[in-house]
């Protein structure tokens, strides 16, 4: 570029109030290319590979559904093999609200040509639809491709007057190229009846929860260390960040002035990070030892370190008490649904990240509770040390971890179904 033309192009950008690209800054740039990648994905593209095996393609308003959708993810790949959930939403969200076991895309402008690309792109072998109404252009294209749909969270659309008459009518007949609808609740399953909706269509009725499966572990290997614990008071601090160490050590530290007998599990989130721990905690006089090293917890530990990344869940099973490590440090780094059906009291940190809404679940049904702090960490352990008031919770986790299991074993036997039939479609 000659030097008038870059003079001419730095003086445009700047009546336009744009900086010259030779000044952007690293952090301009990254915006600036994030926002070029939006604009591209409104438009059906995207720069991501399509992964190889089967994708399932999520369409949502928000991420509230994602943890929930993802729970049924690992059932379908025992069953299936290679199976991607692909979540979109029309408005950008945190990447750390994104599971980080799916792939996030920001989702096409329900229009022919970007719908039209995405599909080229994504080849998806079935959706998930989650938005209350239908979108006829979306759902058009599908069937032209033979993609079968899954309407979840479906309501009869609020509009009035000529525009709720024609939206009705275009339901009416949409719904025969959708293979099964999930009413939101009772009361929007008797309006879709109503406007004439088969009933063999919705089967069932609610809100998707996160499927929970009974963590297991090796049972022998439970007894066994069970046995050696002798019925002492255990508590477990599971996937602990480095940040969230001296809380929990500091309400440890005030518990066992009252409970002498009180074991602290520890299991850092980095397994790597066992070792410095370990001599952290032997400079400070803790009473210590480690699973490699002892296998067991000695009579008179105070701190167990398991530095083993395979055995969450079998000290799960040992621990009265379970702390959802990272919920002081920027997110769960643990399903609390795992202790909780195991009838593990849950105890957890303001920040829930990508398990927010089912440790919300557990607090409002009696079933965790959320703490500050150091001290009200110990406050809560101590409270909950009690056998009585343990058991209420853990009844209350035992209800929450079955409710709505109806819907989440459903989806997952459709989506099982149709994945089956595309795959057989795809060998022919």
């Amino acid at each position: 570029m000659s030097l008038i033309r870059s003079s001419l192009l730095r003086r445009l950008q700047a009546l336009q109030g744009k900086k010259p690209t030779e000044r952007l800054t690293p952090s301009d740039r990254a915006q600036d290319e994030a926002t070029q990648a939006i604009k591209q994905a409104r438009q059906g593209k995207s720069e991501h590979v399509r992964p190889e095996g089967l994708v399932v393609w999520a369409c949502l308003p928000d991420l509230t559904e994602s943890e929930a959708l993802m729970s049924l993810i690992p059932p379908l790949r025992a069953e299936m093999g290679d199976v991607t959930l692909l979540l979109t939403t029309q408005d950008r969200h945190p990447n750390d609200a994104a599971p980080p076991d799916g792939i996030y895309h920001v989702g096409p402008k329900f229009e022919p040509a970007p719908i039209r690309n995405f599909l080229d792109h994504w080849q998806p072998d079935v959706v998930i639809w989650v938005h209350p109404e239908i979108d006829l252009v979306v759902l058009d294209a599908l069937k032209k491709r033979g993609v079968s749909v899954i309407w979840m969270g479906a309501k009869i659309p609020q509009d009035r007057g000529l525009t709720q008459r024609f939206k009705l009518s275009a339901l009416r007949d949409a719904a025969a190229e959708i293979d099964s609808i999930i009413a939101k609740d009772g009361a929007s399953r008797r309006e879709l009846l109503r406007l004439g909706i088969p009933v063999e269509k919705m089967r069932v009725t609610g809100l998707l929860q996160p499927l929970s499966q009974v963590p297991g572990c090796d049972i022998e290997e439970r007894d066994r260390i069970a046995q050696k614990l002798d019925a002492r008071p255990v508590w477990l601090a599971a996937g602990v960040d480095p940040s969230e160490e001296n809380a929990i050590l500091n309400a440890h530290r005030i518990l066992i002035r009252k409970s002498h007998r009180l074991l602290l599990v520890l299991i850092p989130e980095d397994p790597a990070r066992s070792t410095g721990l370990t001599e952290q905690l032997e400079r400070d006089s803790w009473i210590i030892s480690t699973r490699t090293n002892d296998d067991c917890p000695h009579r008179d530990d105070q701190i167990f370190v398991v530095d083993r990344a395979d055995e969450c869940e079998l000290w799960m099973h040992l621990a009265s008490i379970t702390w959802i490590g990272g919920t002081l440090a920027g997110g769960a780094n643990r399903n609390p649904l795992d202790p909780a059906a195991l009838g593990s009291v849950v105890l957890f940190g303001p920040e829930g990240g990508r398990h927010a809404a089912s440790l919300d679940r557990l607090a409002s049904a009696g079933a965790a509770r959320r703490v500050r702090d150091a001290s009200t960490l110990a406050v809560e352990i101590e409270h909950l040390l009690a056998p009585d008031k343990a058991a209420e919770m853990a009844m209350a986790a035992w209800d929450v971890t079955t409710k709505g299991a109806d819907v989440s074993e459903f989806l997952m036997q459709r989506l099982l179904d149709l994945l089956d039939e595309a795959e057989s479609r795809k060998v022919f």
